[in-house]
């Protein structure tokens, strides 16, 4: 186990359903431990390197945030230069996962041009013009190119697409909506699914959330949003999407509804029609917020600075989020039908994959 720790879910099956769900993180507090005391510059050369996933966006955050606490704000190039990182950190996220490990999945060799594109993702930039990785990404992820696949609008053009399975993509949405709808056939109920967490306007809420981590020595662990915990992601971002709403409601696990959120948002990066948000705010108590909106969801970082040295700091991972212990990987797994220890396995593998963690996970069936 590295720097990053792991998660651990430990999982009690008893006649036959999952009868009880234990979350346990040994995630290290790294910014308590290696960044308190640090020059603003030695925090800026440090940031990247002690995280090997989602390491720009972590810089990004990190930078934003400081500048937030020292009272210099944050210009539009600034929050531009920000964003276009971060969005050519998620199109890389999302391509290495569509093109090379969703295909395995299925049982698949991923093909040479997926992975020629996926290699071809670690050069994306936003606004490159005649960019031919982005249109290589696109064909090799939906057959087409990225605004013609965005163009499906209902559950019927996702089901068309996703059956004639010309990529390996679509065999692999195909194959999860058929187990997800084997496993979880109706739509979950209200009162047990976890609330989305806001993925846009920040600037109106994020003040009450650094008030909750201050109310909170143990937020960053395990954040809540209005005293529950929320899920954050693409799923989360594009709720307001009409393809994406209908087919989280027409999961009962929304498994399928956030690996096809990825995918629209995968679609949306490359044909230019978004890019990721970013932001700050200097907090009236002293110091400073940043968040990032990345691959895995709602980044925060903040920053309290003394003559220029790091007084305290604070990172919200979207990690922490989505496996809180009594979360949206909990709540979808609580009762659960599950035939043996395997089953249950499975349904706690299939529901981590679709919530992407930022380290490694491992699933432990308790004996009963």
């Amino acid at each position: 186990m590295g720097l990053e720790g792991e998660l651990r879910i430990g999982l009690r099956v008893s006649d036959g359903r999952i009868a009880r769900i234990r979350i346990t993180s040994t995630r290290p507090d790294v910014a308590r431990s290696l960044l308190q005391g640090r020059a603003r510059a030695e925090v800026r050369a440090a940031v990247p390197l002690l995280f090997s996933i989602c390491g720009r966006s972590q810089a990004a955050a990190s930078e934003l945030a400081c500048a937030a606490a020292a009272g210099e704000g944050s210009s539009a190039d600034a929050l531009a230069h920000c964003s276009a990182t971060v969005s050519a950190e998620t199109v890389r996220e999302y391509a290495w996962r569509t093109l090379l490990d969703w295909p395995k999945a299925i049982d698949e060799k991923p093909t040479d041009d997926a992975v020629a594109a996926a290699r071809g993702s670690l050069a994306f930039r936003i606004g490159a013009p005649a960019d031919q990785g982005a249109s290589a990404i696109a064909v090799a992820a939906f057959g087409v190119a990225a605004d013609e696949w965005l163009a499906l609008r209902t559950l019927s053009d996702l089901d068309r697409w996703t059956d004639a399975g010309q990529t390996a993509t679509a065999r692999f949405i195909r194959q999860v909506r058929d187990d997800d709808a084997a496993n979880h056939g109706s739509p979950r109920r209200a009162e047990i699914t976890t609330p989305l967490l806001e993925g846009w306007d920040h600037a109106a809420w994020i003040g009450d959330l650094s008030a909750a981590c201050d109310a909170d020595p143990d937020f960053s662990r395990h954040p809540t949003w209005h005293g529950a915990p929320a899920e954050t992601g693409a799923l989360a971002r594009l709720q307001s999407d009409r393809l994406v709403d209908e087919l989280a409601r027409r999961s009962a696990s929304r498994v399928p509804a956030r690996f096809v959120a990825r995918l629209r948002e995968l679609a949306s990066l490359l044909s230019g029609q978004t890019t990721a948000v970013v932001g700050a705010q200097a907090l009236p108590s002293g110091g400073g917020i940043a968040w990032v909106e990345n691959a895995r969801g709602l980044l925060i970082h903040k920053v309290r600075l003394a003559e220029g040295r790091v007084a305290s700091y604070g990172i919200v991972a979207p990690t922490e989020w989505n496996f809180h212990p009594h979360g949206a990987l909990a709540r979808a797994l609580s009762d659960t039908p599950a035939a043996d220890a395997d089953d249950a396995r499975r349904s706690a593998h299939r529901l981590v994959h679709s919530l992407d963690p930022c380290v490694a996970c491992r699933v432990e069936v308790d004996d009963a």
